[in-house]
C-alpha cells in the first residue's frame, strides 16, 4: 500500500521515494470538563471552634501515588528494533520496513508489508551498537500471505509476525548472537489512561538514505482511534489501490481501542517498527508508516495497539 511501506529497485542506483500528499483528518477537539459551582459555607460564629472532621471522606481522598519507575533501558530497545527487507513478486525489487523482535524469536511487524511479500521469508537485519543494520538473518512468515491480507483488508488489523529460527539450530544467528535473540524488555500496554502520554518511536525510515539508521522520534498519544470500516483508496499517483481502515476518533481514557494517535511524524519505511510509551515503559504496537495531516501544521501518525484483543490474540 502506498501509506505504508517504501519500495526499492535492487539496480545499482536506487530510484528516488515519493512520500504521498498528506491527507487531512478532523481529530477529536479537546473536550472542556465544567465543573459544579463550589458550595458557599457560612463562616462559624467567632466563640464556636468548629472541630477538624477525623477521617475524609472518600470524594477527599487523595489519589493512590505513581509508581516510581526504573531508568528506561533504550540500549536494549534499540538492540531488538530491525529492519525488514521482502522481495516483491517479480523478484526484481523490494518493500522494506522495520519490527520489533518479542521473546520466544517472533517478530511484530505490519501487515500491510508482510501481505505484499513474494515469497514466505523475509530478511531482517539486526542492528549494530551505532544503530546502522549489520547483521543479515532469515525469518518466515508466521502465517500465510493470503490470510495476513485477508485480517487486514477485511477486518483492519494491520499486524503480523516473523519467525526467526532458535539460535541453537541456526549458525549464523548463534555467531552473532550466542545467547539468544535481543527482544524488547518491556510488557504490552494493558493501562488504557495513555492519554497525554509521552511516546516513542523506533523504526528505519526513508529519509535516512538507503533506510540505514535506526531513528527514534518523539510522540504523544493525542487520541484513539476506533474501526468504523475499511475503504479502499488509491496511492499518490493513482496507479494502485490499497485496503485502509475508516478511522473515528475518541479521547475515552476507560477502554482500550484497536488503534492509538500520536502527535510525530513517521516515513515510509518506518511501518511495523516500535511505537513505545515512555510514561508507563510498555509496548504499544507496530507503526503504519506514513504522516496525516492534523491541522496547525501537526503531524500524526496513527498505528495499531497489540491491547486490543484480535491483535493480542495473535502474538505468541
Amino acid at each position: 500500500p502506498a501509506f505504508a511501506t517504501s519500495t526499492i529497485e535492487t539496480a545499482e542506483k536506487p530510484p528516488s521515494i515519493k512520500k504521498e500528499i498528506p491527507a487531512v483528518v478532523s481529530l477529536p477537539t479537546p473536550v472542556a470538563v465544567i465543573l459544579p459551582p463550589l458550595p458557599i459555607l457560612a463562616p462559624a460564629p467567632p466563640h464556636v471552634a468548629t472541630a477538624t472532621p477525623a477521617t475524609s471522606s472518600p470524594q477527599e481522598a487523595l489519589p493512590p501515588p505513581k509508581p516510581v519507575l526504573p531508568p528506561l533501558r533504550l540500549d536494549a530497545i534499540f538492540s531488538a528494533v530491525v529492519k525488514i527487507e521482502c522481495p516483491s513478486e517479480d523478484r526484481k525489487g523490494k518493500y522494506v520496513g522495520s519490527g520489533f523482535v518479542m521473546p520466544g524469536n517472533a517478530i511484530v511487524t505490519a501487515a500491510h508489508l508482510l501481505m505484499v511479500s513474494g515469497t514466505d521469508t523475509c530478511t531482517v537485519i539486526f542492528p549494530n551498537k551505532d544503530r546502522a543494520p549489520s547483521h543479515w538473518l532469515t525469518g518466515t512468515l508466521r502465517e500465510d500471505r493470503a490470510a495476513i491480507r485477508k485480517r487486514h483488508d477485511e477486518e483492519g488489523i494491520d499486524v503480523a509476525l516473523i519467525t526467526l529460527a532458535p539460535v541453537a539450530e541456526y549458525a549464523e544467528a548463534k555467531a552473532v548472537f550466542p545467547d539468544g535473540y535481543p527482544s524488547i524488555p518491556y510488557p504490552v500496554c494493558t493501562d488504557p489512561d495513555m492519554i497525554g502520554d509521552a511516546l516513542m518511536h523506533f523504526g528505519y525510515p526513508s529519509n535516512f538514505l538507503n533506510q540505514s539508521y535506526l531513528s527514534k522520534a518523539d510522540g504523544k498519544a493525542i487520541a484513539y482511534a476506533d474501526i468504523k470500516g475499511v475503504e479502499t483508496l488509491l496511492n499518490h499517483d493513482q496507479t494502485a489501490s490499497y485496503k485502509s481502515p475508516i478511522f473515528s476518533y475518541v479521547t475515552d481514557k476507560q477502554n482500550l481501542h484497536p488503534y492509538m494517535a500520536s502527535r510525530v511524524a513517521t516515513f515510509y519505511g518506518d511501518s511495523g517498527g516500535l511505537a513505545f510509551n515512555a510514561t508507563k515503559q510498555c509496548m504499544l504496537g507496530p507503526q503504519r508508516g506514513g504522516t496525516i495531516g492534523g491541522g496547525a501544521g501537526e503531524n500524526i501518525s496513527i498505528f495499531p495497539l497489540l491491547s486490543w484483543p484480535p491483535a493480542r490474540a495473535l502474538l505468541p
